[in-house]
């Protein structure tokens, strides 16, 4: 019965995948040879069924890695199982990148296969050329994630192989239309959060698959519970990453007519029938493998093929996609202008996406208000004054990363320190007294077969880690101190207005030191820790004080500096001015460090030792928690 389970889910996957691939490819265009007639239709098919058969095998290399480590036992036989799918799986990947690189050459030099000299430009095409390099990284990637599949034994180990297989999804992302542009940081990001989200979602369906033999009917359910908490999260991510990316790609509503714009629609309509899928594998069948497991189960591989089918659609579509011209990249849409110069009008009216904090900000939103509701149903009571805390430092987050202040701070220096305060001074403090790990400990249930939940990496790491702050307060003070050189005084600067990534770097660097610092100094604490938080908090005044001297002294030469770099449109106006970096500094530090000192200090007065913050547990548990969960 597994092994026809199994050649049916293939089948169905593999019927649906090409004949998707195949309408879109004819739909948008890209079977016209044009200049490329040497190489032939056959040259010029085998791009993308290639190209296809790379994407599921990568997903399935990186979907059940994911399984085997926040899903199954380690000493589970499912766990090894799943391991020597992904190395089967990881062995088809490197041999379709490999081929990917020679078919993709054919096109490129416009030289068939069967041409004298092929062999030598291909050589020389492998050594000069980004797509070729692109290709060789890949099916090294693959090819050694393969060996680690069936080498490596432990958690640890599978962790680096998943890792190292998500990093092979690099490469064709830098080489696709996202990372073509001059200006498509944004879109090649979101590409990939997209391409990371499909693997897990489509790879861990098809692992369920694979390691059907291996789950018995009790433990099946536990499996499908844990899988479908990760698919919940792709969903949300592939939603968000894709609506900007194909926002990116399409540039306006009017271009929805064109060939990419019709293959997008129809690719968000499938999208829309997985969510359908997802919300019956949730809302029934997942709950009726608890009562009824023989039953449920039956219902539950039905819709799995189905899915996969729907799966293999999509993935079709995709491939397309990729191969599709853009109206962008036909400059059917208008070209990008400055925006207009700074004032309070259009910082509030200007608008820039960044796929990664809004997937960051629509995801945390998500668990956190799961997580509130999960403990109000096991009959817990959440301050809700907490809840509000979170969503109010997500909206200053989306704010900063996604607004106004994000698209000058690309332009004005001061508007650059602008956005690192408020992400290290201000934002920090609502998110932090927000006790968003707390939550977890409340909703999120300890797992008791020996796998990894996020409540054992919450107590493994992020616990000791905190615990050793709050005990020496100064770390978090030189911690903040190492952001702020690092911001200032390396090319970190410049990389962060220049670059997507740059910017990201700044930005989770920001977050980290300034929820370290407000977490350790309002945390837990004796009464005799009290002069010690509130010494930190005043060597912090210091150091922004004579950081903020330091930055207005230099103004003139970092914004010199920073100008020449990224350039600025406006000329001389108040506004612009790179001196107002100083005051900047030392408004926003002196408001949020006078707020955390009087946090410290009632704290430390009320003297009843309770867990403050992060540390903070506010509700006691009324009954044991309910089977379903989406935070499991």
């Amino acid at each position: 019965m597994s092994m026809v389970l199994r050649g049916v889910a293939i089948a169905v996957l593999t019927v649906a995948a090409v004949a998707a691939l195949g309408w879109a490819f004819i739909y948008g265009g890209s079977t016209e040879l044009g200049p490329l007639g040497r190489v032939g239709q056959a040259a010029l098919w085998s791009v993308p069924v290639v190209k296809l058969v790379f994407n599921l095998a990568a997903a399935c290399t990186a979907g059940p890695l994911v399984l085997a480590l926040f899903v199954l036992a380690p000493d589970e036989p499912a766990h090894r199982q799943a391991r020597r799918f992904a190395g089967y799986s990881a062995s088809v990947w490197a041999l379709a990148a490999g081929v990917f690189t020679i078919v993709n050459f054919q096109l490129i030099a416009n030289i068939p296969l069967s041409a004298d000299g092929f062999f030598e430009a291909f050589f020389s095409f492998l050594v000069t050329e980004d797509p070729a390099l692109s290709g060789v990284m890949a099916t090294g990637i693959a090819a050694i994630t393969a060996g680690l599949c069936f080498m490596l034994r432990g958690q640890s180990a599978v962790a680096l192989t998943a890792a190292l297989a998500f990093s092979g999804l690099i490469p064709p992302v830098l080489n696709s239309h996202a990372g073509g542009g001059a200006d498509h940081a944004d879109s090649t990001l979101s590409l990939f959060l997209h391409s990371g989200a499909a693997v897990v979602w489509l790879g861990g369906l098809a692992g369920l698959v694979w390691l059907r033999p291996f789950l018995g009917a009790g433990r099946l359910g536990t499996v499908v519970r844990r899988y479908s908490t990760l698919a919940l999260l792709s969903f949300i991510v592939l939603a968000v990453s894709g609506v900007l990316a194909a926002s990116a790609a399409i540039g306006s509503l009017a271009q929805i007519g064109t060939p990419y714009g019709g293959i997008v629609v129809v690719k968000s309509a499938v999208f829309l029938i997985l969510g359908v899928f997802g919300a019956l594998h949730r809302l029934w069948v997942v709950r009726r493998l608890d009562t009824e497991p023989a039953r449920a189960a039956r219902y539950f591989w039905l819709l799995v093929v189905v899915e996969l089918g729907v799966m293999g659609a999509a993935s079709g579509l995709a491939v397309s996609l990729a191969r599709t011209e853009t109206p962008t990249s036909l400059g059917l849409t208008a070209s990008s202008e400055p925006p207009p110069a700074p004032a309070l009008g259009s910082l509030l009216a200007q608008w820039e996406p960044d796929p990664l904090w809004s997937v960051v900000c629509a995801v945390g939103a998500f668990v956190y208000l799961a997580g509130v509701r999960r403990a109000r149903t096991s009959g817990m009571r959440w301050p809700a004054h907490r809840t509000a805390l979170w969503l109010t430092g997500l909206t200053l987050l989306f704010l900063v990363t996604n607004g106004g202040v994000h698209v000058y701070q690309g332009y004005l220096f001061n508007t650059h320190v602008l956005t690192q305060m408020l992400l290290t001074a201000v934002v920090p403090l609502f998110l932090v007294m927000a006790s968003p790990l707390s939550l977890a400990e409340l909703a999120v249930r300890p797992r008791t077969d020996g796998s990894t939940g996020g409540l054992e990496m919450l107590r493994s790491f992020l616990r000791p880690a905190l615990g050793a702050a709050a005990a020496t307060p100064y770390v978090p003070v030189l911690l903040v101190a190492g952001t702020l050189v690092a911001f200032y005084y390396t090319p970190l600067l410049s990389y962060s207005a220049l670059s997507q990534l740059g910017y990201a770097i700044m930005t989770l660097l920001a977050l980290f030191s300034g929820c370290i610092y407000v977490a350790a100094l309002i945390g837990a604490a004796q009464p005799a820790q009290l002069p010690m938080k509130l010494g930190a908090v005043a060597g912090t005044a210091l150091l922004y004080g004579v950081y903020g001297q330091a930055i207005g002294a230099q103004a003139t030469r970092l914004g010199e500096a920073w100008y020449t770099a990224v350039g600025q449109p406006w000329g001389q106006q108040p506004s612009v001015a790179p001196e107002l970096a100083g005051p900047i500094i030392w408004v926003i530090a002196g408001g949020t460090l006078a707020t955390t000192a009087v946090i410290i200090a009632l704290r430390g007065m009320a003297g009843h030792g309770a867990r403050g913050s992060l540390e903070a547990n506010p509700c006691r548990r009324a009954k044991a928690s309910p089977s379903s969960s989406v935070l499991r």
